[in-house]
């Protein structure tokens, strides 16, 4: 198709020249064929038709590929959000009665020199188990989405992120935006993630800032830092119910 498209741009080109050629001689008098010039005219405008409707089926199928593409995202991040859920029953399940267990061992051998270095070793290597379950979960669906919305999760995660790449940090969402369906959240969320990200580990970016605010019928993201690249990022984009983001 997009080989189709070019020749049609270059046959429609050629006869537009043809047909400005025939009717400059017409200007300036000169004996014409009308007859080949209504033929033109009428090749033109089926090639027009035709070019219509190539872009209307190029119009068609991306359509076509963002529905799926926001289609996969929205699945996908459904799946992260179940599987943080079962990670979260799971291994809370085994490790929080393992620390309880753990715990009243060391109640009563925790002074025996014999046991209590092994104690304190599993100790430790429960709190590990523990924080990489929370790390593992935060990272597939941000539990902070869910219980205090997009600006918290935000905020939570830009400070954590700049904090630990020695970035400085701004985060100004507008109280106009409130709460947003719970699949616009997460797609803004990950965008900021993303961008965030990017700023402070390749930009070499010392001050990050991200903006939230009202603009129209929906929303207006924009992350702009000071490192190296583009300044600014920004998009807009449609939600499942009709808002933009």
């Amino acid at each position: 198709m997009p080989d189709r498209l070019v020749e049609l741009y270059d046959l429609l080109a050629r006869k537009v020249d043809a047909m400005e050629a025939q009717i400059g001689a017409i200007g300036r008098g000169e004996e014409t064929d009308l007859e080949g010039l209504r033929a033109d005219w009428g090749e033109l405008a089926g090639l027009v038709r035709e070019q219509k409707e190539y872009l209307g089926e190029i119009a068609r199928r991306t359509q076509e590929l963002s529905s799926l593409s926001a289609f996969l995202q929205t699945h996908g991040e459904r799946e992260k959000a179940r599987l943080a859920r079962e990670l979260h029953d799971g291994l809370g399940g085994i490790l929080t009665p393992a620390r309880m267990d753990l715990s009243w061992l060391q109640e009563r051998l925790g002074q025996d020199p014999q046991y209590a270095h092994r104690m304190a070793r599993l100790s430790a290597l429960i709190d590990q188990g523990i924080d990489l379950k929370r790390r593992i979960i935060e990272d597939l669906h941000p539990s902070l989405l869910d219980h205090l919305g997009l600006a918290a999760a935000l905020r939570w995660y830009t400070d954590e992120t700049c904090k630990a790449a020695c970035v400085a940090t701004e985060v100004r969402v507008s109280a106009e935006v409130g709460r947003l369906t719970p699949d616009l959240e997460i797609a803004v969320y990950r965008l900021v993630q993303e961008s965030v990200s990017n700023a402070c580990r390749h930009a070499k970016a010392k001050r990050v800032v991200v903006s939230i605010e009202r603009a129209d019928a929906g929303l207006r993201l924009s992350v702009a830092d000071d490192g190296i690249g583009s300044k600014t990022w920004g998009v807009r984009a449609s939600s499942p119910m009709g808002s933009r983001a």
